[in-house]
């Protein structure tokens, strides 16, 4: 993006962080979703989010005043089904995930045991994650099985500070079993590329608007898009090298302002 104060074609949007924070929204994001929209730019929106279904997803972003349709939203489970449904042969899946999603693997064949597997996937860490689950699937993995990850996030943002994310156990099995996760989810460069189709543009015509540098604004950067920092939710624990992003602002109201977009 030649200038930076210039609105993008389309700007893909981290959801948790920017948006929102256990579904609250923060200050700002909804007027400032309305101007840009307003202001004739494509809105895709792109997620880690592992235990909510894109439906679903669409409908709390507009009880929140943020409306995006189900079809500009892509989720580390949603990329991770379309993932699997290419896979040749069609693999048997046990996946460790919320059972909620699971409604994205339609056509899947999920099996109810990770013994019965050849393919593992880990969704996002929750009560059902207890050590004998863990183990089950190690076992399998041992005996053959292809681990295939949502997201590998480190950590993420809740109203009550920061909280473990799926990184910690994907990394562990990967050291235990001697594997190596396929992982779908951001960092991944694929799934920024399909945000970016999902709005109707090409990397190097849209702006990818996170709080993370490391898988928000990177894998981005990489794959040609223009980059905006925000200081909300994990926003505030980076400080971006001199030239890293292309803005850097204190939410997503004020990359707004900084477009120059009129106030509604």
């Amino acid at each position: 993006m030649a200038d930076p104060r210039t609105p993008p074609r389309a700007l893909v949007l981290d959801m948790e962080g920017v948006l929102h924070v256990d579904w609250a929204a923060l200050p700002g994001s909804p007027e400032a979703v309305q101007r840009l929209t307003a202001a004739g730019v494509e809105i895709a929106v792109l997620t880690n989010t592992t235990g909510r279904t894109r439906a679903e997803i669409a409908g709390r972003l507009a009880d929140l005043g943020m409306p995006v349709p189900t079809e500009r939203i892509v989720t580390s489970a949603s990329a991770t089904a379309a993932h699997l449904r290419e896979a040749t042969p069609a693999p048997r899946v046990y996946a460790l995930a919320e059972p909620g999603v699971l409604e994205e693997f339609a056509g899947l064949e999920l099996v109810d045991r990770a013994a019965d597997a050849d393919t593992i996937v880990l969704g996002g860490p929750d009560g059902r994650w207890t050590y004998a689950a863990l183990n089950d699937v190690f076992a399998a993995l041992m005996d053959g099985a292809a681990l295939v990850a949502m997201q590998r996030n480190r950590w993420w943002t809740t109203r009550a500070g920061a909280a473990l994310d799926a990184g910690m156990f994907v990394a562990g099995l990967e050291y235990a079993a001697g594997v190596e996760a396929t992982v779908i989810g951001k960092p991944s460069h694929a799934i920024f590329a399909t945000a970016c189709a999902l709005a109707g543009a090409d990397p190097a015509e849209a702006m990818m608007v996170g709080d993370d540098l490391e898988s928000d604004l990177r894998p981005a950067a990489a794959l040609g898009m223009a980059t905006c920092l925000v200081r909300t939710g994990k926003g505030e624990t980076f400080t971006p090298a001199a030239g890293e992003v292309d803005v850097h602002v204190d939410d997503l109201a004020a990359l707004a302002d900084a477009f120059g977009l009129p106030v509604a």
